[in-house]
């Protein structure tokens, strides 16, 4: 019953001439990745985030699989369903079935088949009024420049650029790119200040 569902909603998709989701679905798939899935996947569906690198599982990177390997029915099946071993849960209880067409569409258009980047998260609707005002920072959020650049081969704005990714944008964009990834984390001896 749950896979005639699935298949029905998504052959209810609204498409244009050239068979495309309907612009207006997308964009409410866009808001609802935006608030859901870029924690994880990355707001480019490239699944480079901090929490991605937490997970035993790498969550799917949308912008490595192609058509064939993703259609819309198995986004939808593990939007709805969640994907069992991963850290993907199932947002059947969470979003609507509008919300989950809109999402499959948004997901499978714009990261599987068009590879856009999903430039519209920072905008002022998601909070990020003039975010062009944070540019210092894009290179390191790229991993054009390495976070562990010294200083002296860095200029004053670029330097100013590090401190702001290192303070604010490494949350969401990973941790960028290091020259040296130093040492393994180890786990602690003490738990919670109590000696083992």
């Amino acid at each position: 019953m749950r896979r005639t569902l699935a298949l029905l909603s998504i052959a209810a998709l609204p498409t244009t001439l050239f068979g495309a989701p309907a612009s207006d679905l997308r964009e409410e798939g866009r808001a609802v990745y935006n608030f859901r899935c870029y924690y994880c996947h990355g707001y480019s569906g490239d699944a480079r985030t901090l929490a991605a690198t937490m997970l035993a599982t790498r969550p799917r990177a949308f912008s490595e699989m192609n058509p064939a390997e993703l259609p819309p029915a198995r986004i939808e099946r593990a939007v709805r369903q969640g994907v069992a071993g991963t850290a993907m849960k199932a947002f059947a209880g969470t979003l609507r079935e509008r919300e989950i067409s809109a999402v499959t569409a948004f997901v499978h258009d714009e990261f599987v088949v068009r590879r856009a980047p999903n430039t519209r998260y920072h905008t002022p609707e998601n909070g990020w009024p003039a975010h062009e005002r944070y540019e210092a920072a894009f290179a390191f959020a790229r991993a054009e420049l390495a976070i562990d650049t010294p200083d002296g081969a860095l200029s004053a704005r670029e330097r100013a650029g590090r401190s702001l990714f290192l303070t604010t944008c490494i949350t969401c964009h990973d941790r960028g790119r290091a020259n040296d990834d130093g040492p393994a984390w180890q786990k602690s001896a003490e738990s919670r200040g109590v000696p083992r």
